[in-house]
């Protein structure tokens, strides 16, 4: 992975800068305040979807000031491509979430696909409440209508990279995300 101040070469593509470390951490915060306001006196289950989400995740969990558990689980849907690949696995789920505040923690919706297949397997498990974060959202590429209920930005359908999000299994550990250029010309 190489890069210049304008331009970042992820496997076989190049990206430019998108939303700044600094934005992410307002969001991350903005969001962390909505929820420690809607689930005060409450506990909360958070339930971390890896790979992505890890990043995000781990910043908001520590702005949460009610009481936290984690779980991770896997729902991917992507492969090594930049569009959906039709099939949502789910992998992962051990603990028990019964009677429980369930929040998913996403990295970026999309279709909504791999979420609207995670939410209906949780919601066989009995939680109290199911509720959805996610840092970025895609609401022009959402098949049917989802509801998230804390998002950090609305995006157009352009393919993003780092914060956790990765091309081809890379780019995660970028600390901004930045955006497929659609001229590969730098």
């Amino acid at each position: 992975m190489s890069h210049s101040t304008d331009r970042i070469r992820v496997h076989d593509r190049m990206f430019r800068p998108y939303i700044s470390q600094h934005e992410i951490d307002e969001m991350t915060s903005r969001i962390a305040a909505s929820i420690n306001a809607a689930f005060a006196g409450e506990e909360l289950t958070v339930l971390v979807i890896l790979k992505g989400a890890i990043l995000f995740a781990s910043d908001l969990i520590r702005k949460i000031s009610v009481p936290v558990s984690i779980e991770f689980t896997r729902a991917s849907s992507y492969g090594n491509g930049m569009t959906h690949s039709g099939t949502t696995r789910i992998d992962g789920l051990t603990g028990d979430i019964a009677g429980r505040n369930v929040m998913i923690i996403e990295d970026i919706v999309d279709s909504g696909t791999t979420l609207r297949e995670l939410v209906k397997h949780i919601s066989g498990l009995e939680p109290k409440s199911i509720t959805i974060t996610a840092l970025l959202s895609k609401p022009e590429v959402h098949k049917d209508s989802i509801t998230i209920d804390y998002v950090g930005r609305e995006i157009a359908p352009d393919f993003v990279v780092g914060y956790g999000m990765d091309y081809a299994g890379y780019g995660r550990q970028l600390d901004a995300i930045w955006v497929v250029c659609d001229d590969e010309t730098t």
